[in-house]
């Protein structure tokens, strides 16, 4: 591997030498340049690189090349140096080169990040010493450990759990180590980390990877990282080494807005701080983002790394690939390195005594001295970070609650939460009460913790003791002299865990409410705390949220079952679930019958999957939920699950995603007692919460396992028949119901039921619309449960229409358009075949040019959808010529030769245009169709809609889509670059009219 080194160096006040060098920095060549040259080059990227509209990025590449490459043509012939292991062309990162985009190097030909063998630029941290290239990978999988940070009240809002699922889903088949750390607080990094290092001050890990918002503030390059409670902390680069201390891992990736940009020189990148603080290697970002990209660099590039390609390799690959994919921000990825660069980190994957991955599986403790009680090891524990922050912020913060009251289905790891809190409060000497509660044993647990007050003298012990002991005194008066003598002696504060508190519940009028020997004795502990001021806390594990006036005084912390790369996690410490044995079908039947829920994947994976009768099990606990369904649900909780409950859960089961509150009410809406009934699901543990501690911001979801253990909780279809009689018409008498089942069963049977099951996806649509389909909604999961809704609602005809017009309401919004091509493409058999032209053709009989413009983007996406094209460029490629001439024929008809495809093609080619065509050429022929004007593209509203309008203005909606989704507001906005969801680089990724109108226009009959 060669290193052609380059780097500037001042010569007096006005001028400095750049230099070439490979190995002896005493051996080079060297260029004289006016400093004010070096300053004019930075002046250019400002306005050509970093700017909303940049100039082509092969242009500036070019550029750049060209001022490396000089009249002797230096960079040239090193290119034509032999380098079969690859070239890297190091540019010192001093005197102001730093704040070049030199990833963008181009010979005119193509990027030099595209040549095979690699060609790779990277950011040298010159101390004039050439960069030593070592080569000691280790002989066992990669390790990296990866954190994710999204502090509370930033903007936007990164969907950490979603890149985590998806780095592990893209390296599930390869052999990688990779640890989770799941809190975003930095203290939490170091206990991390103090697992990879050995006594000999070495460490084995080799990629650090903090993804999140990098900025800048107070001058320094900073990272946003979280507080123990989810706050936001701006962490410096001395933060983070102070953490991770050194030696630092071989490669740390900074997947962070800016934390490779460097300010004309002036302030550092981060990523070069840390290789001043002692990295090795650094990847940042040059600029700002997009999520996906991000994540689909770490998974190429840990799964290059992972099979032995060295660093420049596996960032050549990361390069191609990025580029392959038409990724917006491929040429930010930036790659710093000081004195030494590793080649390989691990060795090949078949290399003689390579270690395997070992598989990792769960490990419990006991918490109680018993060893009944059972939780997850710190190591182990996966997800809850909202949960934990949540609790923590109450338990250490807020001193008008006396604890925390964590509640949910059996199997949520409700015990596993309170452990880890149990860690996270050392200043707390615990006392765990598993189940039942006695008073006598609790006073008893009191004094044995006596011995463990190291202030406490003896004498004052005796007394304390005898206090307790003592029968003519109540519990309360007990706890309030105990709390105040430790308080004052300045000991620890109690931390009481009730795990399990469901025991000391019992059932009353449909809800749960304290056994009568319990109540004094929580109040007790509520009182006492309270008078005394003291630090002491409470902890409560139920499965439900009882009836009670004292848990006014606690922080309720709903739990739902693992999700997205919670349950990614999970799974990949269950051996049997990511066996590449187990097929799809049964793995899949698996996780729909635990449905997220922790203790049933582990009872599934231990003793079920794996085994020789594997689908005969699974088919019997699919049949026979008796067999498992205790140990999420108690049997006396189906006394609790009346009818008017399974009503309305029936009904909310119309959602598959997790929805506000008022998307259930809305289902719900014509049930007796609704909102109380919708209560008491959630209080019982059968509705999901999510983790927000605002309840305007928290959302809900039924949980799937119900339906399995009892039957008449189902989507309303044919069972819907028995409801209505028996629920809805109540008021009715005998007589009239056993009228209308006859009538019905005999007639209306299929309608009734189909009627009310229609009716709850038109009001769950219509819900959802109005609180998620706003144009600031970027999540495509989310767009695809609005769409999938409307689609349910197979008496509405005019349905996918009705999508597309919501997709394009809200414009720019590439997820909408990507989640309604998703629900399209998996319903494309029912949509219209028929009658394709007529809705077009009334329009335009009509005069309606705008409405007659969006269906004709329409008919393109519904062909798009039908057809089966991969991408915007295929279906203008491909797209039927007959289709298209009828298209066009009604437009040039109607419009009496002012519209029309036909009419643009004879305007674009009278101006030049063909499918080469630059960017002048296009706004040109915007100019003559009125797109463009006063140096910009219109904005599609602006548009006129009028017949006396020029010839060629419409139609113009269909010329407005990406090529990777996406509807636009601006004409051609893929050319004006001013939407940043989409390619700005015309020259590069989408000369979209030219390209489309000259694809199409082969296909005209003219």
């Amino acid at each position: 591997m060669k290193i052609l080194h380059i780097s500037l160096t001042e010569q007096g006040k006005d001028y400095a030498s750049l230099r070439y060098f490979w190995d002896n920095p005493n051996n080079y060549n060297e260029h004289r340049l006016p400093l004010a040259e070096i300053k004019g080059l930075s002046n250019r990227a400002e306005t050509n690189y970093y700017t909303r509209i940049p100039v082509g990025y092969d242009k500036t590449g070019q550029a750049l090349y060209n001022w490396l490459d000089k009249s002797d043509r230096v960079l040239a012939n090193a290119l034509k140096e032999p380098h079969q292991e690859g070239l890297i062309i190091a540019i010192a990162t001093d005197k102001g080169l730093a704040h070049l985009p030199w990833e963008l190097l181009h010979d005119g030909d193509s990027y030099l990040v595209q040549k095979r063998p690699s060609i790779i630029p990277i950011r040298w941290v010159s101390n004039d010493q050439p960069i030593e290239i070592t080569n000691s990978p280790q002989n066992r999988p990669l390790n990296v450990l990866f954190m994710a940070t999204s502090p509370l009240g930033v903007e936007p809002v990164l969907d950490y759990e979603a890149e985590e699922g998806k780095i592990l889903e893209a390296t599930k088949r390869t052999p990688l180590n990779l640890r989770v750390e799941e809190s975003g607080w930095l203290e939490e990094l170091g206990y991390v980390m103090q697992e990879y290092r050995k006594s000999d001050d070495k460490i084995e890990l080799e990629v650090c990877h903090l993804t999140g918002h990098g900025t800048h503030h107070n001058g320094k390059p900073c990272f946003l990282t979280e507080d123990e409670y989810g706050n936001c902390v701006y962490s410096y680069t001395e933060d983070l080494v102070d953490q991770l201390k050194t030696p630092l891992p071989p490669l740390i990736f900074l997947c962070g807005c800016r934390t490779g940009y460097s300010s004309n020189g002036v302030v550092p990148s981060m990523a070069e701080e840390l290789l001043n603080m002692g990295g090795t290697t650094v990847i940042g970002w040059g600029e700002k983002v997009l999520d996906t990209e991000g994540t689909t660099t770490a998974s190429q590039l840990y799964g290059e790394l992972s099979q032995g390609r060295t660093i420049t390799q596996a960032l050549s690959s990361t390069y191609q690939a990025l580029i392959k994919q038409q990724a917006r921000d491929w040429h930010k990825l930036r790659f710093y390195v000081k004195n030494t660069l590793p080649k390989a980190l691990v060795t090949p994957l078949k290399t003689r005594g390579r270690k395997k991955l070992t598989k990792l599986t769960p490990t419990l403790e006991f918490r109680d001295d018993e060893k009944r009680l059972r939780v997850a090891k710190r190591e182990e524990f996966v997800g809850r970070r909202r949960q934990l922050q949540n609790c923590l912020r109450t338990l250490k913060t807020d001193y008008d609650k006396v604890g925390v009251l964590l509640h949910g289905m059996g199997g949520w790891g409700k015990s596993s939460i309170a452990s880890r809190l149990w860690d996270r409060l050392p200043e707390s000497e615990k006392i765990l009460w598993w189940r039942q509660i006695d008073e006598s044993k609790l006073i008893q647990k009191l004094i044995k913790k006596l011995s463990s007050f190291k202030l406490l003298q003896p004498e004052l012990r005796r007394e304390i003791k005898t206090a307790l002991e003592a029968t003519d005194d109540d519990l309360n008066v007990k706890l309030v002299y105990l709390f105040n003598q430790l308080a004052e002696l300045g000991e620890k504060p109690f931390l009481f865990i009730l795990d399990d508190f469901e025991w000391n519940l019992e059932p009353r009028e449909g809800r749960y409410i304290l056994k009568p020997k319990v109540a004094p004795i929580l109040e007790a502990l509520v009182e006492a705390i309270q008078e005394t001021g003291t630090d002491n806390k409470i902890i409560i594990t139920c499965r439900y949220e009882f009836d009670s006036e004292l848990l006014r005084f606690f922080f309720s912390q709903g739990l739902e079952p693992l999700r997205k790369a919670e349950l990614t996690k999970k799974l990949n410490r269950l051996d049997h679930f990511s066996s590449d044995n187990l097929s799809e079908d049964i793995r899949n039947r698996a996780l729909n019958l635990a449905d997220g829920n922790p203790r049933l994947l582990e009872f599934l994976n231990k003793d079920i999957l794996g085994k020789e009768d594997t689908e005969a099990k699974l088919t019997e606990l699919e049949q026979s939920p008796e067999l498992w369904k205790d140990q999420i649900i108690w049997s006396e909780l189906y006394e609790l699950i009346d009818e008017p409950l399974q009503r309305i859960l029936s009904h909310c089961l119309v959602y598959e995603l997790r929805v506000p509150i008022a998307a259930l009410e809305a289902v719900c809406d014509s049930l007796p007692n609704y909102q109380q009934q919708l209560q008491r699901g959630v209080d019982l543990g059968l509705i999901e919460m999510s983790p927000e501690p605002r309840e305007e911001d928290r959302v809900y979801r039924v949980s799937r396992i119900l339906p399995h253990i009892i039957t008449n909780i189902q989507l309303p279809e044919a069972n819907s028949l028995s409801l209505f009689i028996s629920g809805e018409s109540s008021k009715l008498s005998l007589a009239f119901k056993l009228l209308c089942l006859i009538a019905m069963l005999l007639v209306f049977q299929d309608y009734c039921s189909k009627l009310i099951k229609e009716d709850l996806y038109h009001k769950a649509h219509d819900k959802l619309y109005e609180l998620w389909g706003y144009k600031e909604n970027r999540s495509e999961e989310k767009w695809r449960e609005i769409f999938r809704l409307l689609f349910s609602d197979r008496e509405n005809a005019e349905r996918f229409r009705q999508g597309f017009s919501q997709m394009l309401a809200v414009q720019h919004n590439e997820k909408a358009d990507r989640a309604l091509e998703s629900e399209l493409r998996q319903l494309k058999d029912e949509l219209p075949e028929e009658n394709f032209y007529s809705q077009l053709e009334d329009y335009l009989q009509q005069g309606d040019w705008r409405k007659a413009d969006e269906e004709t983007a329409w008919l393109f996406y519904l062909v798009f959808v039908q057809q089966g094209y991969e991408n915007w460029y295929e279906l203008c490629e491909k797209f039927p010529s007959k289709t298209l001439n009828q298209i066009d024929q009604l437009w040039v008809d109607y419009s009496q030769g002012h519209f029309g495809f036909s009419i643009q093609k004879r305007i674009w080619e009278s101006v030049g245009g063909n499918p080469n065509a630059d960017y002048l050429t296009w706004t040109k022929f915007g100019k003559q169709v009125e797109w463009y004007e006063e140096k910009d593209w219109k904005e599609y509203n602006s548009l006129p809609f009028s017949i006396e309008s020029i010839d060629g203005n419409l139609p113009a909606r269909w010329t407005s889509r990406s090529p990777s989704g996406g509807f636009s507001s601006v004409v051609l906005d893929d050319v004006s670059g001013r939407s940043s969801a989409f390619m700005i680089n015309v020259f590069r990724c989408f000369p979209c009219f030219g390209s489309l109108i000259s694809s199409l226009a082969s296909r005209l009959n003219l």
